[in-house]
């Protein structure tokens, strides 16, 4: 990529736009974003605390940074929070995205953009054969309703502006700092606490039979900087490993990490409120045409890094 090139990130502070922060810095890129929290410790980032909805303070910074590249990440990002207070969700989302776009049509209109979207717009029910981005998008939660919405919006904006929008639907991805409430996260802490002895040998899951299509965050964010490199105006791309694994299989992996006899344990707060379907697997064809993008991080690499993380994280003394 050109050293010339300024990227801004909406959701910087994020778990995904922490590592699209940090891996931009290493292709050169000038960086700035934007979040809530108070303060960002990312290093050569220029950060600004707001709100995407305020809409005329984002053209306010767009107009004065002239970002060649919007990667648009922040947003609601579980799924089981969108279904927990629906209006927040929409709210963000939705008008989130509306908001980005529409200070981006009036400061910088020329940027390229990129909305991020799920493989939750996709129907919980699609089959077990690899959805691709031609797969009808049916979504079946107030998530998926609202990134989906998103995406047609953007789509609009394409159409009766011009604007150059690309789009994803990244399917689930995890990696090192990820919260606890998704599922690998959860499980490798558990699995850390347990062998730090800060708990009993036992690990709490939910659902255990579907099967996912987990991407580590390293690779997924450089899909998303090939998207933007290569990438094509009003296009959508599935992000993905096209990789399908059983979550019993996955428990396996972990609880193998430690020594100790593990108990496997269902805990009714785990378990979702809108069932999975029985098996979740992408298509990444298209993406890999278009940007040469493959997966590089093995689930097995990405899972002892998430597991170390938290054997670190677990040994800090208590705030």
């Amino acid at each position: 990529m050109s050293s010339s090139k300024s990227a801004f990130i909406t959701g910087i502070t994020g778990f995904v736009g922490r590592y699209l922060a940090e891996y931009l810095n290493t292709q050169g890129n000038k960086v700035s974003g934007i979040d809530r929290r108070p303060a960002c410790d990312i290093p050569k980032v220029s950060y600004f605390e707001g709100d995407i909805l305020d809409t005329a303070a984002l053209a306010q910074l767009f107009s004065s940074i002239r970002p060649d590249r919007i990667f648009h990440l922040a947003g609601v990002s579980l799924p089981s929070d969108a279904d927990t207070s629906p209006r927040y969700a929409l709210d963000i989302n939705i008008m989130g995205a509306v908001s980005v776009l529409d200070a981006a049509f009036q400061a910088c209109p020329s940027s390229s953009i990129l909305c991020i979207g799920s493989s939750k717009q996709y129907s919980d029910t699609a089959g077990a054969d690899p959805i691709t981005e031609e797969t009808p998008c049916r979504p079946t939660s107030f998530y998926g309703i609202s990134k989906y919405a998103a995406e047609l919006i953007g789509m609009q904006y394409t159409r009766q502006h011009g604007m150059d929008i690309r789009f994803t639907r990244s399917f689930n991805h995890t990696g090192p700092g990820q919260s606890e409430r998704f599922v690998c996260s959860d499980w490798t802490k558990q699995a850390a606490e347990i062998e730090l002895g800060k708990a009993e040998a036992r690990i709490w899951v939910g659902d255990t039979s579907p099967a996912i299509d987990f991407t580590d965050v390293r690779d997924v964010v450089r899909a998303y900087a090939l998207i933007m490199e290569k990438g094509t105006k009003g296009e959508v791309y599935n992000v993905c490993s096209g990789t399908a694994v059983p979550l019993q299989e996955l428990l396996t992996l972990i609880t193998a990490k430690s020594g100790r006899k593990i108990v496997i344990e269902q805990d009714s707060t785990r378990l979702k409120m809108h069932k999975t379907g029985r098996k979740t697997v992408g298509d990444r064809s298209k993406l890999t045409r278009a940007t040469g993008w493959e997966p590089e991080i093995p689930l097995s690499k990405t899972l002892e890094d998430l597991y170390r993380y938290w054997l670190s994280s677990c040994s800090l003394p208590a705030a």
